[in-house]
């Protein structure tokens, strides 16, 4: 018995496997890249950067995966699918980076669903992580952002249009590519990748 388990051991495999493996081969390449070479801007680096964290999110942690049968393999495509949608939703700020720079806050239409639909899976990705705290305080903010105006006294602001919300979130440099998603594409990821090249030699 005690061999069989052994050997049972022996052949699960350890670590990232499959798909989820070499896409985060890319996402390490992607990072090594741009720190050496810089050939993109700040803002699609922070971008694509999102949008690999997203795709790993969900392709790891997946809706339904305490299930099993056929409620888990309906999660695992829908995991795969909301990933993708938010990886290639990021690339849109390469493809038109010269576009939403000469827009700089005036949305179109697939200005909005990029914005939306990704401000709506960096919550969802963060709460599939983290739980439901921190979605819970950023989305009280968020509120806070967009009704704020109709608060009494000295709780009340001036009041901010969805529009403008969504181009501050979706957009910009103060929203979800801030400071901290700056720090984490360009000096976070490196010190941690290097750090498990470093524990596995």
């Amino acid at each position: 018995t005690e061999l069989a388990m052994h050997n049972d051991n022996e052949t699960k495999p350890s670590g990232l496997t499959g798909a989820i493996f070499w896409i985060a081969i890319a996402f390490s390449c992607f990072q090594l890249i741009t720190a050496a070479f810089s050939p993109l801007s700040s803002q699609v680096v922070r971008a694509i950067h999102v949008g690999f964290v997203i795709l790993l999110v969900f392709a790891l942690h997946p809706p339904f995966h305490r299930n099993e049968g056929a409620l888990r393999t309906v999660g695992k495509v829908l995991g795969w699918t909301l990933g993708l949608t938010g990886f290639v939703f990021s690339l849109y700020h390469w493809v038109f980076e010269a576009d939403l720079t000469q827009r700089a806050g005036e949305l179109i239409p697939m200005d909005w669903v990029i914005g939306v639909v990704t401000i709506a899976l960096v919550f969802e990705a963060a709460r599939r992580v983290m739980g439901w705290g921190l979605p819970v305080i950023c989305g009280i903010f968020l509120a806070y952002g967009l009704f704020g105006q109709y608060l009494p006294g000295a709780l009340a602001h001036r009041g901010f249009g969805m529009d403008q919300v969504v181009s501050a979130l979706g957009f910009g440099t103060e929203g979800i590519y801030g400071t901290p998603t700056y720090v984490s594409s360009t000096y976070i990821f490196l010190f941690i990748l290097f750090g498990a090249f470093l524990e596995q030699a």
